[in-house]
């Protein structure tokens, strides 16, 4: 297991994300710039192969013999789950990247026994980092047992689904006051870690580097991402699958069995 210093390998990682910002807004603002389509029919441009690269080449310099698994090489075939090993999304909203609506961004974790442990974010059109270790939580939230009397709810601003729709309309039949806030990439958790939304519902298919640094940085500053089916923390590492289960974000953990049980009545109901 590593032993470094986490707050040290923080700040290595913020500084290679910053270093990574000019290069990825030159391929950004390149007019000229466009996108392949990979075996799956996502996209991947010049962007995510650069980070890809650059990442990788440090990670693996620096700590050599932690496994790296990346969106832009992973095999699920090949695949079989370390106790320790890295993640990264090197750029998490392409589509958001083709579209020009500033939201994507850089993502590297490192994960241990099923668990994101540190995590950093980058957000080159924003120039913009979030950073955390999820077992030392930067501020503790005092118990405050009140409703919520709006509930922030962030959604997808390119992966709307007709659950997201049928989730909001049970909130409003609940009598919720709702305010929505679309954002794309995992700039949909780090809201929550700044405290600007309450919770994030994902009932489509997501992967586990779209949320590994996210999570950590969420659990940094006394958040959590919990499995909808058996209300279980999200799980790194999985045997058969990359993909995350449907799952809900929550911004203060003293929300947490009131959000659980409203999210299980409406999958007791609905899904």
């Amino acid at each position: 297991m590593l032993t470094k210093n986490l707050e040290y390998i923080i700040s290595q990682l913020e500084e290679l994300t910053r270093s990574l910002f000019p290069e990825i807004l030159k391929i950004y603002q390149n007019p000229r710039s466009s996108a392949q389509e990979k075996k799956d029919g996502s996209p991947v441009t010049a962007a995510d192969m650069y980070t890809h690269k650059v990442i990788v080449h440090f990670l693996k310099s620096q700590f050599p013999d932690i496994p790296i698994v990346s969106e832009e090489s992973f095999r699920q075939k090949n695949y079989t789950p370390a106790k320790e090993f890295w993640i990264i999304d090197p750029i998490d909203g392409t589509k958001e990247f083709l579209n020009k609506s500033d939201e994507f961004t850089t993502n590297i974790a490192l994960i241990q026994n099923s668990k994101p442990i540190i995590g950093v974010v980058g957000a080159p059109a924003f120039d913009q980092i979030w950073s955390g270790i999820a077992n030392q939580p930067i501020n503790k939230i005092k118990s405050d047992n009140k409703k919520l009397s709006t509930l922030r709810i962030v959604t997808s601003k390119s992966h709307r689904t007709l659950i997201d729709t049928a989730f909001l309309n049970f909130l409003d039949k609940k009598g919720k006051k709702l305010k929505i806030i679309p954002k794309g990439s995992s700039l949909k958790i780090c809201a929550l870690a700044d405290k600007k939304a309450d919770i994030y519902p994902r009932f489509g298919p997501t992967s586990e580097w779209d949320i590994a640094a996210a999570d950590a940085v969420l659990r940094s500053r006394g958040g959590g991402i919990f499995q909808i089916d058996n209300r279980k923390p999200l799980e790194y590492g999985k045997k058969n699958n990359i993909l995350n289960p449907m799952f809900i974000a929550i911004r203060d953990m003293n929300q947490k069995k009131t959000i659980l049980s409203l999210i299980g009545s409406f999958r007791k109901n609905l899904l």
